[in-house]
């Protein structure tokens, strides 16, 4: 049924605007040389990562170097998210006195690994999208992780990473092929009860999370990333950092049921969360209180895409 639905939609939308999609999108992937480059900012804040004497002030120094990406963290700090009610000026402060060195660290780093991919804004896939979906994700994984079972172990900062990069296949997507990313963003409006990732995987013969983790091995992002981002929907990956893959996966159902991300439509077995040991009722309980910050978390997706 699904397969017939597509056909027809492929039909259906080829013959109005012109546009032909590939069969299988591998051949123009791979015959690709040349990825974005990696950020000289993000490429000092992976240094500074693998450095375990790393401090505060070699990062307020990184940050510092490039204007925009310090402006982000200020703002960060000042929004109502954290609940500071004073005065954030500096990238110090907004460290010390509000987010944490790992957490700037790492939301750094996310905010310097995105500077280069230019995808189209609007739609499931578009960078604001993405940056709600990421957004709600740091929250919501890292406030899961608290609930868990003393046995399932995952540290914090890794968490925030994986919440705010696995979708990193959209942009790069976007950016590298956007008239396929138009192509299927008006496919899945002729389409919304089927999977995204079916689809693309139906239409293309590659799907964001093939492309995302592309990207990230060619950048030698650390090795979490990479495998969360390549099996992020596969609940039954049994490899390494299986059980933060299983979080992201639960996170993306998760807010899919509230109409974010690109999960709408995707399941989630009773073995899946037995995995966490997360009873569903209790994650639903706080995704509920999630639901109290999303305006706000739009507000700065909207202020990262430029919306505002």
């Amino acid at each position: 049924m699904q397969s017939t639905l597509l056909n027809w939609a492929l039909g259906a939308i080829d013959s109005k605007s012109g546009f032909t999609p590939p069969v299988d999108m591998r051949e123009a992937i791979s015959g690709i040389r040349a990825l974005p480059p990696l950020p000289g900012t993000a490429a000092r804040i992976i240094e500074l990562i693998s450095d375990p004497e790393s401090d505060v002030d070699e990062l307020v120094q990184i940050i510092e170097l490039d204007p925009i990406l310090a402006a982000q963290i200020i703002r960060w700090a000042s929004s109502a998210l954290y609940g500071y009610r004073g005065q954030i000026t500096t990238v110090r402060n907004a460290i010390i006195r509000v987010l944490g060195f790992n957490f700037v660290l790492d939301m750094a780093l996310g905010l310097a690994v995105m500077a280069p991919l230019r995808a189209p804004k609007d739609g499931i896939m578009g960078t604001r999208m993405f940056w709600i979906h990421a957004l709600a994700s740091t929250r919501l994984m890292l406030r899961l992780a608290k609930i868990l079972p003393a046995e399932v172990d995952m540290r914090p900062e890794e968490i925030f990473l994986v919440a705010l990069l696995h979708n990193i296949g959209f942009p790069l997507f976007g950016h590298q092929f956007p008239s396929e990313f138009g192509y299927l963003d008006q496919l899945l409006k002729v389409n919304p009860s089927l999977s995204l990732y079916n689809m693309e995987t139906f239409t293309f013969g590659v799907n964001h999370a093939q492309i995302g983790t592309w990207l990230m091995e060619a950048w030698a992002m650390p090795k979490v990333i990479s495998d969360i981002v390549y099996h992020h929907h596969n609940p039954f990956y049994r490899g390494e950092h299986y059980r933060l893959n299983v979080l992201t996966y639960v996170n993306d159902y998760l807010l899919g049921q509230i109409g974010i991300g690109d999960a709408v439509n995707q399941t989630c077995p009773d073995e899946v969360w037995a995995t966490l040991g997360l009873a569903p009722a209790m994650g639903f309980n706080v995704l509920d209180e999630l639901q109290t910050e999303i305006q706000i978390i739009i507000d700065m997706a909207d202020d990262l895409t430029g919306e505002r």
